[in-house]
């Protein structure tokens, strides 16, 4: 890698990363390429298990997200913190820089902020996302990612705007999460917001989310963090519980075929009375996909299938070059998913629903808003 800030951006660029809890770490390792993949890890053991992974394959990208916007709302006098043994400890400046110095310390390929939740812009003057790019601005480092995590209400009307001065003034990369109660991208304008700001910011990470994260890419985010679970595919708001829990998720595989993670048991019910949909990828080597159960070797497997099959579309993704190839690649995808969900329909005489995440991927896409530099009437788009 390259010193100086560029060194961090060509490190970060085209690459998918797999974000997992410290405990699943082992689980996906061998399945994450070293070339263009890498692992986030969350977990108190984040930091150790980024230690040790490092020392058995230098060459591999590790990171870390403490979790902090799952926990405490970021406010402008405290817009980072950490929970420690002795309780939440918010963060200065001189306290952000420490926190960093220790990631690095245990071997991280860059240091990641521990920004709290950033909540809706209610003022209208920004002011605690302009506290986190402020403060981070002051950081004299070249391997760090500031971290956004932002309410999806960010990525509409005004707040939009506010998004992208802002991530265009930062000296670093940032990391954006974006938070709702279910998918954001269901909600209104988001899907086009994200890809303006895409667009727009051409150092962009998307973080915490699922395959948003290859419309992103295609519209020219840096890279992207996949979310190994269900948890960890968008951000959520701080609960003063922290989010309760205790029930065993269901077994989710994702179909690459139909661009969706669905739940085994919604494949077995499809595919009842005929031929279940085999996959070849290296963890299943032509075995059906309604296989899994929720056995916890089964629930590993299929973590495994869904990274294997993350990466077999992140290779094609890194296969096109930016700008018009690459986005004509993703709508081709779309196409064949929209077929491919026809065909599903027909073998196993169901009716299902093309996904309204998808639906709006098909769209055209916005142009990005101009620069501060550049007058409107010049065109800065790109492909549409």
């Amino acid at each position: 890698m390259r010193n100086g800030i560029e060194g961090i951006d060509e490190l970060l660029r085209d690459r998918l990363l797999i974000m997992a809890n410290d405990r699943s770490a082992n689980d996906v390792l061998s399945h994450v390429p070293l070339r263009t993949g890498g692992l986030v890890l969350t977990g108190a053991d984040a930091p150790a298990r980024c230690r040790e992974i490092r020392n058995a394959q230098p060459g591999m990208v590790v990171a870390v997200d403490y979790g902090s916007h799952t926990r405490e709302i970021a406010s402008v006098d405290a817009p980072f913190g950490l929970a420690t043994s002795h309780g939440w400890r918010a963060l200065g400046l001189a306290d952000l820089n420490e926190i960093l110095d220790g990631q690095r310390d245990n071997k991280v390929s860059f240091a990641v902020t521990p920004t709290c939740f950033i909540p809706p812009d209610e003022t209208g003057d920004a002011s605690v996302f302009k506290a986190v790019i402020g403060q981070t601005n002051q950081l004299d480092r070249e391997d760090t990612i500031v971290l956004l995590p932002c309410s999806y209400r960010w990525l509409r009307g005004v707040s939009l705007h506010h998004l992208v001065k802002g991530i265009r003034a930062c000296r670093h990369p940032v990391a954006l999460i974006m938070q709702a109660d279910e998918d954001p991208l269901k909600r209104s304008h988001v899907p086009e917001g994200l890809r303006q700001l895409c667009r727009s910011c051409p150092r962009l990470v998307l973080w915490r989310t699922d395959l948003a994260a290859f419309d992103a890419m295609a519209h020219g985010a840096l890279g992207a963090a996949v979310g190994a679970s269900a948890v960890l595919r968008f951000g959520v708001a701080p609960r003063p519980d922290n989010g309760g829990g205790g029930r065993k998720p269901y077994t989710v595989v994702l179909v690459r075929r139909l661009l969706r993670y669905l739940r085994v048991a919604t494949l077995q019910d499809w595919f009842a009375h005929v031929d279940p949909w085999t996959c070849g990828c290296a963890v299943c080597d032509g075995a059906p996909l309604t296989r899994f159960i929720d056995s916890d070797i089964d629930v590993c497997a299929a973590l495994q299938h869904t990274v294997r099959e993350l990466y077999a579309l992140h290779y094609e993704l890194d296969a096109t070059l930016p700008g018009h190839e690459r986005i004509d690649w993703w709508r081709q995808k779309l196409v064949d998913s929209w077929e491919h969900h026809r065909l599903l329909a027909s073998q196993t005489d169901t009716e299902l629903e093309f996904p309204k995440v998808l639906q709006a991927w098909r769209r055209q896409s916005p142009l990005p808003l101009p620069s501060a530099e550049q007058p409107r009437g010049q065109d800065q788009s790109g492909p549409s």
